[in-house]
């Protein structure tokens, strides 16, 4: 059985990417798609998967060298990245979860104006 080489528009599109984020990433290493003779770039199917978990990971805000140690690092480094990140996206939600009650307050505050609010300034002067 051959695997199904897929040119680098056909890849960017299935992923719903750009073509220029895939070759920037080759160039900083995180991935290194195949050759022809020709030098165009074929991408296989163990490629293609390990570039959509990238895509999923920079969806979840890992940085892209953290997306190349996760894809190309050892394999006990991929709890810790994965456990940090995880904790980033969890203070993350916090901080979006206390926004979004602040916002909340303001659309049912019923001061003239929001700074004469003792809710909302206090909100201001909290932790972010």
């Amino acid at each position: 059985m051959t695997t199904q080489l897929l040119r680098i528009g056909e890849t960017a599109e299935r992923l719903g990417v750009s073509t220029h984020l895939l070759r920037h990433w080759e160039a900083e290493g995180v991935i290194t798609p195949e050759r022809t003779a020709g030098g165009a770039r074929r991408y296989g199917p163990e490629l293609r998967d390990a570039l959509a978990i990238a895509v999923k990971c920079q969806h979840a805000g890992m940085s892209l060298s953290t997306i190349a140690q996760l894809l190309n690092g050892p394999p006990g480094e991929r709890r810790r990245l994965v456990a940090e990140q995880r904790d980033a996206v969890d203070r993350h939600r916090a901080r979006l979860e206390r926004t979004a009650a602040f916002l909340d307050h303001v659309l049912r505050c019923t001061h003239p104006v929001v700074r004469e609010c003792p809710e909302c300034r206090a909100f201001a002067s909290s932790t972010p």
